[in-house]
């Protein structure tokens, strides 16, 4: 179950395509974890403290993906661990920005056993939570 693009990138991606806004391509990719559930129009509400902070990633296109266009983590994107309970996650964003910043894709975490069925993990004191390579997939528009 791939991610989806938010407003705001698909603003942008339409600006750019058509010739009249210019798009420039974000340096950085920032993850962050969120436990409510976005939508394209809103953020969810994202992990405060605890150590928590938002962690870059890189992304590529999925290797035999053509139709349609998906994109996933080219190396693991790991937090740091918890030093207090960080609530439970069922969502992922990836932004522009370590903090504040732009919302650029957001999605469900999905069992990686099926990619479909929908999970959520409380994240305690101690926990270490981390995305192996392939793992968050965004689609195109």
């Amino acid at each position: 179950m791939p991610g989806s693009a938010s407003s705001y990138l698909e603003q942008r991606v339409l600006g750019h395509t058509l010739g009249y806004q210019a798009f420039t391509m974000p340096v950085v990719i920032w993850c962050g974890l969120t436990t409510t559930a976005p939508t394209a129009i809103a953020a969810g509400q994202e992990v405060v403290g605890g150590a928590y902070g938002r962690q870059s990633g890189t992304f590529a296109l999925s290797s035999g993906a053509s139709s349609p266009a998906i994109a996933s983590n080219s190396a693991t994107i790991q937090f740091p661990a918890a030093t207090a309970s960080w609530g439970t996650i069922g969502w992922f964003e990836l932004w522009d920005a370590a903090n504040s910043g732009n919302r650029l894709y957001w999605g469900v975490l999905v069992d990686p056993a099926d990619g479909i069925t929908p999970i959520t993990r409380t994240i305690l004191s101690g926990d270490i939570l981390r995305f192996q390579a392939g793992v968050l997939q965004v689609q195109a528009l």
